[in-house]
């Protein structure tokens, strides 16, 4: 059975994920660019078993190839990334969930591409998130307005001149979880849906006190997981499973 993967880059407590279900296995997975796991199995007898995996933008961070390739040998088919944002754009604060409808990529150390080949590489892979989806989560998540998440490698932040410029280039949040993993999901024909919640603003904007509104973004996306699992059907065929390439 086809099935989905939670990327979570979001500290959300243990706990919390048993609204997904109890634990039903427990996988570690090796592929040819590292080892991948824990990944954790969940499921509900009504609704479809969903795997979850915490995930961090760390410098020294699992391949980004290895995870979606350890996703594919589980026959997972449909992704959805969650990621602690900064806001770049004005309108949103701290707590708020974004829906990723595009992206930038402006990192500068990840691999791009499972091609080894040149010439390959730079097939085009419009849209960049899966549309299907991306409109069940918007369905579930009626209030996060849609956003272009920028990539970057971190660990620094960004300095008010670089956010000034992100703004200028049509930026709405900036993370370091989607990207390249968007583009990699892509090639292997899975469809790849990314979420964030804004944990901080951009560098040129005033600080402001830090308040609990981040905990309860967290909590609308615990509820927004359960009701997914109500609503997707993660044996439909959608136009993400067209492979760029069959070798890969």
């Amino acid at each position: 059975m086809n099935s989905l993967l939670l990327l979570l880059a979001v500290p959300l407590p243990p706990q919390s994920l048993e609204a997904l279900g109890p634990l039903i296995e427990e996988r570690h997975v090796d592929t040819p660019y590292g080892p991948v796991g824990p990944l954790a199995r969940r499921g509900l007898p009504d609704t479809p078993s969903v795997w979850i995996q915490p995930y961090y933008g760390l410098p020294s961070r699992t391949d980004p190839r290895a995870t979606l390739q350890a996703a594919h040998s589980l026959n997972v088919t449909q992704i959805v990334a969650c990621d602690n944002v900064i806001a770049v754009n004005p309108m949103l604060g701290p707590g708020h969930p974004v829906l990723i409808t595009d992206y930038i990529d402006f990192t500068r150390h990840q691999p791009q591409t499972f091609y080894e080949y040149e010439g390959t590489a730079g097939l085009t892979q419009t849209p960049a998130v899966c549309p299907r989806l991306t409109e069940t989560l918007s369905q579930v998540l009626p209030m996060a307005p849609g956003g272009v998440y920028l990539g970057v490698d971190g660990p620094r932040r960004e300095t008010a001149a670089e956010a000034r410029m992100f703004r200028s280039w049509g930026a709405d949040v900036l993370g370091q979880n989607l990207v390249p993993e968007i583009a990699l999901a892509k090639e292997l024909g899975l469809c790849f849906a990314g979420l964030g919640t804004v944990d901080e603003i951009s560098a040129e904007r005033p600080s402001t006190p830090p308040q609990a509104d981040g905990f309860a973004g967290l909590e609308v996306l615990v509820h927004a997981f359960s009701a997914l699992l109500q609503r997707i059907d993660p044996n439909s065929a959608c136009d993400c499973s067209a492979r760029l390439d069959p070798r890969i």
